[in-house]
């Protein structure tokens, strides 16, 4: 357990209160966010809940009962207070469709924790396991957080993630600076900062299917735009993507190419009451198909590596296992067999070639495949040295 007593935990609910909490943290040179939200029936999700605290201050700040946050957003944007969150992503969207843009400067510890020996994509309660020994109550995760009153069971549970939040943070930026690895995290945290990320494009939702490979290029092309109508559909009127059209019946339509509603209706995954709503629109799209729009590349189908290529593949899995030996960094956080794949097709890309991996391990696979260094074996030990 901490050595420390939590703060206590406000509930503000009115504005007076926020504008009061917000001054008597405003000083601090970092705090702890997290949000709660609801997102089954809507396509953006329902900000219900804001948790806040520095170490000394802990608060629970209620969206739905407060309509001006001005008061958050500036203590939010304020980049001389470093934003600490755990799995950042899903509260800077939020943040993002509240704000229109994205808070900075921001701190990661799901993505700082592999630098300092978690593994990668550490959960929460695990983290908090690992370097605090408190156990995370795990009662209310399903909670409904758009219903009020919220008990007090349910207040102290959403403010102990950023109560154990900002005792983790200390800890893990002195270990990220003692090991010289703060700076390997500036560029993946800054990727998370910037706004296109949270801007779900229509003409780019194919790519969150799978299967597309197996098709032919005619039906490509239309579950390409099948694709961008369901996105724009369920953007228009805040609805799930699959409430609009289920992956497997868009993958369906594009493969049976149904020219008329009755045709539509004896799909796998149709049923009447989608015909009835989405039938039009999505025939209009069928017989517009072959009608000339640009259309991007297809995904290829995987195909069978050479024994050389897998060879090669296995020595620059040794060359990161060797670095990865050398800074005490699990290997897989470092560069999957897939990221090595990835780098061998199309390098620019390629997720070892950025940020920190870079750095520790990207630029000599670069010159491994380009020939001007080589592993050796040299009295019994892996080496990697240039070329003579």
């Amino acid at each position: 357990m901490p050595a420390t007593m939590p703060p206590p935990i406000n509930y503000i609910d009115s504005p007076a209160e926020l504008a009061a909490f917000c001054r008597s943290i405003g000083g601090s040179p970092w705090i702890a966010v997290d949000t709660e939200f609801m997102r089954d029936k809507t396509y953006y999700p329902k900000f219900c809940l804001l948790q806040i605290a520095n170490g000394t201050q802990a608060a629970c700040i209620d969206p739905l009962a407060i309509e001006d946050l001005r008061e958050v957003e500036c203590l939010l944007f304020n980049r001389a207070i470093t934003k600490v969150f755990h799995a950042a992503r899903q509260d800077l969207e939020i943040f993002f469709h509240r704000f229109r843009a994205v808070p900075a400067p921001i701190f990661d510890t799901q993505l700082a924790a592999p630098l300092v020996g978690h593994p990668e994509q550490v959960g929460y309660a695990s983290l908090v396991s690992a370097m605090l020994g408190v156990t995370v109550d795990k009662e209310h995760t399903r909670t409904d957080w758009s219903q009020r009153p919220l008990s007090a069971a349910q207040k102290e549970y959403a403010a102990n993630d950023v109560i154990h939040l900002a005792a983790l943070y200390p800890r893990m930026r002195e270990q990220l600076e003692r090991l010289g690895r703060y700076a390997w995290l500036v560029d993946e945290f800054a990727a998370l900062e910037e706004p296109d990320l949270y801007v779900n494009r229509p003409e780019d939702a194919w790519q969150r299917i799978g299967g597309l490979d197996r098709l032919k290029p005619e039906q490509f092309a239309l579950a390409v735009r099948l694709a961008a109508w369901r996105e724009n559909t369920a953007q228009q009127n805040d609805l799930p993507r699959n409430w609009i059209l289920r992956d497997e019946a868009l993958l369906e339509i594009a493969l049976r190419r149904p020219r008329n509603r009755d045709a539509l209706q004896a799909l796998r995954g149709i049923d009447s009451r989608m015909v009835q709503r989405y039938g039009d629109a999505m025939i209009a799209l069928v017989q517009d198909a072959g009608s000339g729009q640009a259309v991007p590349p297809q995904p290829r189908r995987g195909q069978r590596r050479s024994a050389q290529t897998e060879a090669i593949l296995d020595a620059m899995s040794a060359l990161v296992r060797l670095r990865c030996i050398e800074h005490t960094i699990n290997p897989a956080v470092v560069a999957s067999r897939k990221d090595l794949e990835e780098l061998l097709e199309s390098p620019d890309g390629a997720k070892v070639l950025h940020g920190w991996r870079r750095a520790l391990v990207g630029n000599d696979l670069r010159a491994f495949l380009a020939g001007k260094a080589m592993l050796r074996t040299k009295g019994g030990r892996l080496t990697f040295d240039d070329c003579e």
